[in-house]
């Protein structure tokens, strides 16, 4: 585990070598698969692209950005902190959807909380408010996909359908449940110790509790994290489009969401390999041709992963200061109290 823990610093002080690394953990997938499809028929999907379609990849993925820094900004504050400056924000929404983000982009998103506010359980909290407010959003929508495709007899694997038309109330109602103001002090106790890992979670998603009780002073979660998943749902469609593929709404929904196991932002490495095989592989399962889908998949992929790249290591360039402060701050805090391994950190 140290040898794991050395590499994992190391990489974090070379996003240009992670990118790479990245890069290449992507190709290999997507060569695996090809192997699979047979070459013939992927050269064949290539041969007939219809390249309008990629205007609305390029634009929408354009949109995904501005769309996430709002609802990143909004959730950045809860709890009395002051609001962040848009220059900032943008740079670290910019950075967090790089791929060389070994811990993914909420990793990031944390070291900066952490050095402008210097309180690792307050950021820890607010980046799993951010992951759970995506989840809040775009579980339900899929959620309801797979219900009306069960309902009218699609012709689609169960396997595929049922996981998301049970799953997703079940898990979202428990998880609202048991985060409830007071309820989450009585789960995090274990035999007379407090579980400060249980209690950010709970803490994290309890922050939905504030969201919606006051839907309207943090308008800008709700609208940029909806934004968000439609700009980005819209330029996986336009994927699609590329090479001819024209599923229904509720199959875009129902391929994505699956695609993306976890979200994009919380997946180490910009979820290099694992993005491109889950996709592909659901769009199949969809009854979509397997060559075309790879296709699809790679297309989008070239702009939310590969082309991310560049802005991405830029930004994180701009932030080098901002990181460096964060890991002296975080090794401050282990130094200072070591006892608190099992209570709140």
């Amino acid at each position: 585990m140290a040898i794991v823990a050395t590499v994992i610093a190391r990489l974090r002080r070379m996003p240009v070598v992670s990118a790479a690394i990245a890069t290449a953990i992507a190709a290999v997938a997507v060569i695996a698969i090809a192997q699979v499809t047979g070459n013939h028929a992927l050269s064949r999907a290539f041969e007939d692209v219809d390249a309008l379609w990629i205007g609305l990849i390029a634009g929408a993925e354009l949109i995904t950005y501005p769309a996430y820094a709002i609802a990143y900004r909004s959730i950045a504050r809860v709890h009395g902190h002051a609001q962040l400056a848009l220059p900032l924000v943008a740079r670290v929404v910019v950075a967090g959807f790089g791929p060389f983000a070994v811990g993914g982009g909420f990793g990031l998103d944390k070291q900066v909380l952490l050095a402008l506010h210097e309180d690792e359980h307050s950021a820890r909290v607010r980046v799993l408010a951010l992951g759970s407010l995506e989840w809040l959003v775009l579980a339900p929508a899929t959620c309801i996909a797979a219900i009306l495709m069960l309902a009218e007899g699609a012709h689609v694997r169960g396997s595929l359908l049922w996981p998301w038309a049970i799953a997703v109330p079940l898990g979202l109602g428990f998880g609202l449940w048991a985060s409830a103001p007071g309820r989450s002090e009585r789960i995090c106790r274990f035999r007379g110790r407090r579980l400060a890992w249980l209690s950010s979670v709970l803490e994290g998603v309890g922050v939905m509790h504030t969201l919606i009780r006051s839907p309207r002073a943090h308008l800008g979660a709700w609208i940029g994290t909806l934004l968000y998943w439609a700009a980005d749902i819209a330029a996986f469609y336009g994927g699609l489009r590329c090479f001819g593929l024209a599923p229904g709404i509720g199959e875009v929904i129902i391929a994505y969401a699956t695609g993306y196991i976890a979200t994009r932002r919380s997946l180490p490495l910009g979820g290099a390999g694992v993005t491109e095989a889950l996709m592909t592989y659901s769009l199949s399962w969809l009854g979509q041709p397997l060559a075309p889908a790879l296709a699809a998949v790679v297309a989008y992929r070239a702009f939310n992963f590969l082309l991310a790249s560049t802005p991405a290591l830029i930004a994180h360039h701009q932030m080098e200061g901002l990181l460096d402060a964060a890991g002296r701050r975080k090794a401050e805090g282990d130094a200072r109290t070591p006892q608190q391994a099992g209570g709140r950190v």
